[in-house]
């Protein structure tokens, strides 16, 4: 990991109430595309839901989701993306906490639109195509 990570925090955070109403269920269903399958792909596709549909939600009670340093650079890349197009500048990468925070607000704001998404079985998510329309038209 490069050096950038040393002033961020260890774990990516999501809320207990997002993760009890919306993460569990869409790992435990058998009709899930995650199901049994980690957190850390439903975290990240919340937050690029929320950045697209520009809603956040505030961590009230937070809950240690996936040790950061196990995210692919693609991954880790794909989470300060969202932070960088917020502020509209790189600068916020030198504070990791304000810019984990921001992709923590977006994968809560995310998680009932992914949720909504998944069991209205509207779900056709091809990641690399939709994250990069997403992020293109910021």
């Amino acid at each position: 990991m490069p050096d950038l990570l040393l002033n961020y925090p260890a774990r990516l955070k999501i809320d207990r109430e997002i993760n009890d109403k919306y993460f569990e269920p869409i790992i435990d269903e058998k009709t899930s595309p995650f199901y049994k399958k980690g957190k850390k792909g439903i975290y990240i596709i919340s937050a690029v839901l929320g950045y697209k549909n520009q809603v956040t939600k505030k961590t009230q009670k937070g809950m240690d989701l996936y040790n950061i340093k196990e995210l692919s650079p693609r991954e880790l890349w794909l989470l300060l993306s969202l932070a960088i197009s917020e502020k509209d500048n790189t600068d916020i990468l030198l504070d990791g906490l304000n810019t984990m925070r921001i992709a923590e607000e977006y994968a809560n704001g995310g998680a009932k639109i992914l949720f909504d998404k998944i069991f209205s079985k509207q779900f056709s998510f091809s990641m690399d195509s939709e994250l990069i329309k997403i992020l293109d038209k910021r």
